[in-house]
């Protein structure tokens, strides 16, 4: 059976059994004594805190501390003694009083927390009631009403694509399975378990029992064929969390890299890294990439991205003031790997001039100590409504990138779900603020480009072509939609 009514998350083609993860999981409400029920669950913490502590993916760091905020055992202890239920049912509702007013508040950070609250609590759930995920040790598509990032993290092996009823094209899982390259789609169709399925999106559909004939003429693509086009005066840019998706960088023929998260880098390690080993970490990227143009971010910790062993609340500037040496040893290691001339560093979350020369001024300075005279641009990520109100001040940035994500934040309280389905209106009033920003950067030859989760989505990047905007960064596996919409553009204006 063929069902054409999907919507894609992720491009790519698998074909496997079904694995339909269960959607409830049993538990006691009734409790009749208090403090084993206060017990269980500081049992649970502790026992989660020691799983948590295996895993590497900085996707991990956001759980522990919503885990260890006092507030969560606090509600769940007093919820146990007060309404006298058990430990299973307290922790329910107090993640469900703590999504309720998280999704009621202005704040964007609040509002995207509601997954980790919803994927950690499902991890305490499973320990309570002493159940444990067993998904197949072979390969299989993961069918779940709504996915868990750590679902995924855990099974990268044998997950082969993904099946739900509900997913945002933002949400932290569809941007993992697209990292990843793994298809994933959504149906309101039931799929059973230990079913044969086909999902390829080359073709928009999905196959049930698909037939030995459509098994066969499932073709496999040779990727290293399928490249991005060369567009004259065009940059079309990857963005990377690491030097593990550089092969993908050059696989696809993306112009270079316009986003290196360097955070992630940090965040893999429970303490700070030496000079040397982020000298080996950029050095080994550089070589990889060769001689084209890479970008680095300082690193953009705070809000939800947090390193245990850095106290830190908000992202930008201060950051890097209140953590003089790390930011000197990053620097550093940035100027001694520019092997090819071509690196760009880039600072995010620059609100004015000043900070934005302080930190520039404070690089150079480091650059003249190390006697280095290998051309280097220092730009910054605009994605402040304050930056992007007075772009007419960043006289000494030589580029800017546009992001996105944190920007529509600021400007519409638009967390990554909602950007996804940004209305109209808000394009058109984005579009209308960054003219004034492509005039300025073709007056004063400034290099920019768009980079973040929206450039990926081809109604909006078609919309900023028509405004002048020529180089875009985002994932490697979004190279098909990027390409796609540039060759319309340009196609268009013939």
């Amino acid at each position: 059976m063929i069902i054409n009514d999907i919507k894609i998350i992720s491009e790519g083609y698998c074909f496997a059994k079904t694995y339909k993860l269960p959607d409830f999981i049993n538990y006691k409400i009734s409790c009749s004594d208090p403090n084993l029920e206060i017990t269980r669950f500081n049992q649970a913490v502790l026992k989660a805190n020691q799983d948590l502590e295996k895993e590497t993916s900085s996707y991990f760091v956001i759980q522990k501390m919503i885990l260890n905020d006092n507030l969560l055992k606090t509600t769940v202890t007093d919820l146990i003694i007060n309404k006298k239920i058990s430990a299973e049912a307290s922790l329910i509702q107090a993640i469900k009083n703590f999504k309720s007013e998280m999704l009621k508040s202005q704040s964007t950070y609040l509002q995207e927390r509601v997954y980790d609250l919803e994927d950690m609590c499902q991890r305490l759930l499973h320990i309570l009631v002493d159940t444990k995920i067993k998904l197949p040790t072979t390969d299989f598509i993961l069918v779940v009403d709504e996915l868990l990032p750590s679902i995924l993290l855990q099974h990268l092996n044998n997950i082969k694509g993904i099946i739900t009823k509900k997913a945002g094209y933002l949400s932290h899982g569809a941007i993992l399975a697209r990292t990843l390259e793994i298809p994933f789609i959504t149906t309101n169709m039931t799929i059973p378990n230990d079913t044969n399925v086909i999902i390829d999106t080359r073709l928009k559909h999905l196959i049930i029992n698909p037939s030995n004939k459509e098994i066969n003429e499932l073709k496999v693509t040779n990727n290293e064929n399928v490249i991005l086009r060369p567009h004259e005066g065009f940059q079309l840019l990857a963005n990377v969390f690491g030097n593990e998706e550089i092969e993908k960088v050059k696989k696809y023929g993306f112009d270079g890299i316009g986003l290196y998260r360097t955070e992630f880098v940090f965040m893999h390690n429970n303490r700070p890294l030496t000079y040397e080993e982020q000298l080996n970490i950029y050095t080994d990227a550089v070589t990889k990439l060769g001689p084209l143009s890479f970008c680095f971010r300082t690193f953009d910790i705070g809000d939800d991205k947090q390193i245990p062993y850095i106290k830190t609340h908000k992202k930008g500037f201060l950051n890097y003031v209140n953590n003089k040496e790390m930011f000197e040893e990053q620097i550093k290691a940035f100027i001694n790997s520019n092997l090819y001339g071509k690196m760009k560093i880039m600072f995010p979350m620059i609100e004015t001039k000043e900070e934005f020369n302080y930190l520039k001024s404070w690089v150079l300075r480091i650059k003249k100590e190390l006697n280095n005279d290998v051309p280097l641009k220092i730009g910054m990520m605009l994605e402040t409504k304050s930056a992007l109100e007075n772009i007419y001040d960043f006289n000494e940035a030589d580029f800017f990138s546009i992001g996105t994500n944190d920007l529509t934040m600021q400007l519409y309280h638009l967390n990554r779900e909602k950007a996804k389905k940004i209305p109209a209106k808000y394009i058109l009033d984005l579009k209308n603020k960054l003219i004034d920003v492509i005039n300025y950067c073709n007056k004063t030859n400034k290099e920019l480009s768009m980079c973040g989760e929206l450039a990926a989505i081809p109604e909006a990047t078609k919309s900023f072509l028509q405004i002048g905007l020529k180089n875009f960064s985002v994932s490697p596996s979004a190279y098909k939609d990027l390409n796609e919409s540039v060759c319309k553009y340009l196609e268009s204006i013939k």
